[in-house]
């Protein structure tokens, strides 16, 4: 019984490593899907996330309840000296406890750095930028803005639905899933309009 604890000690320790190495980590995970999910519905640029849930069966979960059950499952063994029917109560006790408890913190991380992802595309709202490839009425081009670290380049979609030209200056007005919407910049529509009056 003894041998089963410390091989899932060792189980557990590896799978839940090797996950979170695999994975990219916590920011990795949460800035896709923020950036899915940060669908600014409104022109006005109201930016909304997906609801975060309790993560019960991610790996990391899952590969901390399989550690902690060994480790208790140890501690029932050899502090306690419990039979082994006894110990496999101690065990299952530490391992929900101990996995309940990553559970709640990654749930926690998750949340503050979705927040994060969620702020950065919210300040994008209302940012100009260069059209680096015409805009359809219908389709999709290409912007490009001042990132805080670089220049950064994105596909594109005219919010009212208008051509807009190469080099053109827009204005982002909402996310979506990365694709940025936006309009025509009032001193780009200035700089089209054509005097009426020719005087010889």
């Amino acid at each position: 019984m003894l041998t089963f604890y410390l091989a899932c000690v060792v189980v557990g320790v590896v799978f839940s490593v090797a996950s979170f190495v695999l994975s990219g980590g916590f920011e990795a995970q949460v800035d896709s899907g923020a950036d899915a999910g940060a669908d600014a519905a409104h022109p006005e640029g109201d930016i909304g996330a997906g609801e975060v849930h309790f993560p019960l069966f991610s790996p990391v979960v899952i590969a901390s309840f399989v550690s902690f059950f060994g480790v208790g499952g140890v501690i029932g063994l050899k502090v306690f000296f419990l039979a082994p029917v006894l110990s496999v109560l101690v065990a299952l006790g530490c391992g929900a406890a101990i996995g309940l408890l990553v559970g709640w913190l990654l749930m926690k991380v998750y949340k503050h750095l979705q927040t994060n992802a969620v702020a950065r595309v919210q300040n994008l709202v209302g940012a100009l930028a260069e059209v680096t490839e015409p805009i359809a009425a219908d389709g999709v081009g290409e912007i490009a803005f001042d990132g805080p670290a670089q220049r950064i380049n994105g596909p594109a979609r005219a919010e009212d639905k208008q051509d807009i030209k190469r080099h053109a200056l827009v204005t982002i007005t909402r996310v979506v899933g990365g694709l940025y919407y936006v309009r025509v910049h009032a001193d780009e529509k200035l700089r089209d309009v054509q005097p009426t009056d020719k005087r010889a």
